[in-house]
């Protein structure tokens, strides 16, 4: 449950709830300025998806803040070569990182240059430090809805399929915060400072059941559909590809890029033009899990009678 906030170009803004009630507990409990630090945190974890999402060329279309980061919803990130994938999920963890060493050092230059040198000097930097390396550690955990997750999801589709590859990841964060949750209640009755684990299983259990529920429910037309694109633009790019008749839909996949169309010329032998596989029709099989289909199984399927 997300409420829309803002719009920036194409770029939708969502608060999830979860996030909201967060914000609502620091306010009314005069966290203020730490509301600040963790949003301002998120934001900036946020930035490193998009920036690197859009030197790939992939758009930025949804943008949904959870109280553990941003979930990024990239226009065909899929299509992005598994490596470019990976590294656009790990560009938020790594942009919290980067924050959490900056501000540990500037923390450290402060105390060392002050008559007291001890931690909590500054409470606020403390904050920024403590949330940012949190940040990068958490979304490292190789589950959905966490960037691990996504990491790991954009290897694993070209091998069952993206919707299988979501549900498994997904299954693998509802396992993954249930442990959190039960450890938390354990270590906080046990005496131990484990309120983060208490809070954040929860939140991790309802983002990959939201995760698992999309996957699950998920109109591949909406997806594939590039109607939208075309009434906002009125125009869009279109590429043609020349493939093998024995070259795998994964292989296909993974040659095509963000923002434009794609229809795929099969050749046969001294290149020859077969027949053509339109994207659409290329990505239904990918969604669906026939990742190892040859595409001279597409072409026979829509090759007129």
């Amino acid at each position: 449950m997300s409420i829309q906030v803002a719009t920036l170009g194409v770029t939708r803004l969502y608060f999830h709830i979860t996030f909201l009630l967060a914000a609502l507990i620091l306010v009314l409990s005069g966290f203020g300025l730490h509301l600040l630090v963790f949003a301002g945190s998120l934001a900036f974890h946020e930035l490193g998806h998009i920036l690197w999402a859009s030197f790939m060329g992939a758009e930025i279309t949804r943008v949904e803040i959870w109280p553990f980061g941003a979930s990024a919803k990239l226009e065909r990130s899929w299509q992005l070569t598994p490596s470019a994938d990976g590294m656009v999920a790990l560009a938020g963890p790594f942009n919290s990182g980067i924050l959490a060493s900056v501000a540990s050092a500037f923390q450290r230059g402060l105390m060392q240059s002050g008559s007291v040198v001890t931690e909590g000097t500054y409470p606020l930097l403390d904050l920024l430090v403590k949330v940012n390396l949190g940040l990068f550690l958490m979304n490292l955990v190789p589950c959905l809805p966490l960037d691990g997750g996504r990491l790991v999801r954009s290897r694993l589709a070209l091998k069952v399929g993206y919707v299988e590859a979501s549900r498994k990841m997904a299954g693998w964060g509802l396992a993954a915060g249930t442990v959190m949750t039960v450890a938390g209640f354990l270590g906080l009755a046990a005496g131990f400072d484990w309120y983060s684990l208490a809070v954040f299983g929860p939140v991790i259990i309802w983002g990959a059941a939201d995760e698992r529920e999309s996957a699950a429910s998920q109109n591949i037309m909406e997806i594939l559909n590039r109607s939208e694109r075309l009434r906002q633009r009125r125009a869009i790019p279109v590429s043609e590809i020349m493939v093998p008749h024995d070259a795998t839909v994964a292989e296909v996949v993974s040659k095509l890029r963000p923002s434009r169309y794609h229809m795929i010329l099969v050749a046969g032998r001294n290149m020859k033009v077969l027949g053509r596989v339109t994207e659409t029709r290329l990505l239904e099989a990918f969604y669906g899990g026939g990742t190892h289909l040859r595409m001279r199984d597409l072409w026979d399927r829509t090759r007129p009678e």
